[in-house]
């Protein structure tokens, strides 16, 4: 499962902690793209790493079990 998101807010240490924790909840694999990277959605520092800005077009891709809940949890914190 694949979804185009454009971010609601630059990406601060609170909101990437709050990704990582709602992508912890489910056994899927979900990662975030952005221009050239790739972070594990569960990971803090992975997602800190993207450093992206608000406006931002990013790509959430959720493979799993419980794919739709995690692409959601993690949509709704984008």
């Amino acid at each position: 499962m694949k979804q185009k998101v454009t971010a609601k807010c630059d990406l601060t240490l609170a909101a990437a902690k709050t990704i990582a924790e709602s992508a912890a909840k489910c056994h899927a694999e979900v990662r975030i793209l952005y221009r050239d990277k790739v972070a594990n959605a569960k990971s803090l520092m992975g997602v800190v790493a993207l450093s992206f800005k608000k406006g931002a077009e990013l790509v959430v891709v959720a493979e799993g079990a419980d794919a739709a809940r995690a692409m959601e949890l993690v949509k709704k914190v984008l």
